[in-house]
């Protein structure tokens, strides 16, 4: 039997929950980076999901890695509250960043486009 949250729900189903909608196995499977045949394996282990597969799944949906360890048990609030608290904080400035490159906001027209002049012929 895998591990499940606090109430009871398998990851995928925590996904479903968390990402209000269907998360196909798919989308779990490629963030893990391992074939459908291991997935569907190792979501019958007693270790699954591991530290490491809760960080792969938080890092391709967008979610907390924190929140994930807390709802299945591999570490507890007073834990992560203990390591903020001895963890040193950095502040960066306007200056430490790194500037981004920005994309434009508005889709642009076809009559816009010009073909690429290192582009081979079609």
């Amino acid at each position: 039997m895998p591990r499940t949250d606090e109430n009871g729900r398998q990851l995928k189903a925590l996904l479903d929950y968390l990402l209000d909608g269907d998360v196909d196995a798919k989308a779990i499977y490629t963030a893990l980076g391992v074939s459908s045949s291991t997935y569907y394996r190792r979501i019958k282990e007693p270790d699954y999901p591991s530290a490491e597969e809760l960080r792969q799944v938080a890092d391709r949906f967008a979610l907390s890695y924190p929140d994930l360890q807390i709802r299945f048990g591999l570490m507890s609030r007073q834990e992560v509250y203990n390591y903020l608290q001895a963890a040193p904080v950095e502040v960066l400035t306007a200056t430490d960043r790194h500037p981004t490159q920005v994309r434009p906001t508005h889709r642009r027209r076809l009559s816009e486009l010009t073909p690429r002049p290192d582009a081979p012929p079609l």
